[in-house]
């Protein structure tokens, strides 16, 4: 059995909440050593490789992530207007933070119903959403909430403006509708 392969893939899965030594080794049924042992020797092969991601310790955490050298690219691709469109996740975590905000992202996990890490990122470097400050309780966790470039782009002049909740209906024509208007908006900029 390929335990590296699938310590990789648990890294993958966990995202930014990474993942224990004794999470892994209770999960693979294995000793704790042999985790450290699996986790060093894929580290090395990530540096050894010149690979895009890396992986570090966050407490007891590991968490595989993109190395900083690269950071002004992947900046590029998510603030880049043909490169973002509007999935039906992101109009998802758009709504929950316009409607709900300030909240954790742990709070738009709960609601959404699934891990969250990624979208958050691709509205922050496209400017959609900002922390807006720290959560006053464990770990401090940040606040999100809407720009004012959301605004600008659903054409709204503030929140209240925003539809009823109850009457939002999204389907896959009207996303290609939405879509298509984003893309226009972000090329006249």
């Amino acid at each position: 059995m390929n335990y590296q392969a699938i310590v990789e893939g648990m890294l993958f899965l966990v995202g930014e909440n990474g993942i224990s030594i004794k999470d892994i080794a209770q999960t693979l049924t294995i000793d704790e050593i042999r985790v450290i042992e699996i986790i060093e020797a894929y580290q090395d092969e990530l540096n050894k490789e010149q690979r895009g991601l890396t992986l570090l310790k966050y407490g007891e955490k590991y968490k595989l992530v993109t190395k900083q050298e690269h950071f002004e690219y992947y900046q590029k691709l998510f603030s880049n207007p043909i490169n973002f469109t509007f999935s039906n996740a992101a109009l998802e975590t758009l709504a929950i933070i316009a409607y709900k905000q300030p909240l954790t992202r742990l709070e738009i996990e709960q609601i959404r119903g699934v891990n969250s890490d990624g979208m958050i990122r691709k509205l922050l470097l496209k400017g959609l959403i900002k922390i807006a400050g720290y959560k006053d309780s464990v770990g401090h966790p940040s606040l999100y909430q809407v720009t004012d470039n959301f605004l600008d782009i659903f054409n709204l002049s503030s929140l209240d403006e925003l539809p009823d909740f109850s009457q939002i209906i999204v389907d896959e024509e009207q996303l290609d509708i939405f879509n298509t208007r984003f893309q226009e908006e972000s090329n006249n900029d």
